[in-house]
């Protein structure tokens, strides 16, 4: 949004910043492993409730709507890890 501020961890943060899946913000005017999430309220949320995990000898850098389908709370499609093998 223009004209309100946006914070990360480390403080307010004035660059670009761009959407993802779930009404996120993030950092950078592209997505990239640099990307952080930002708030609208100093004090956060940055963090992930849960964390991503792919199998040993995977990562994920994206995420993917979930294959089964499941909704989020607000009815939008539930975003799970993009795992790719290393």
């Amino acid at each position: 949004m223009k004209g309100v501020k946006h914070y990360t961890e480390d403080g307010e943060y004035n660059g670009p910043t761009h959407k993802m899946p779930g009404d996120k913000v993030h950092t950078g005017k592209k997505h990239s492993e640099n990307s952080k999430p930002v708030s609208h309220k100093k004090g956060g949320p940055f963090k992930m409730r849960t964390p991503f995990q792919c199998w040993k000898g995977y990562t994920a850098s994206t995420t993917k709507p979930s294959p089964s389908g499941k909704k989020t709370p607000g009815g939008n499609i539930k975003q799970v890890p993009a795992c790719e093998k290393d």
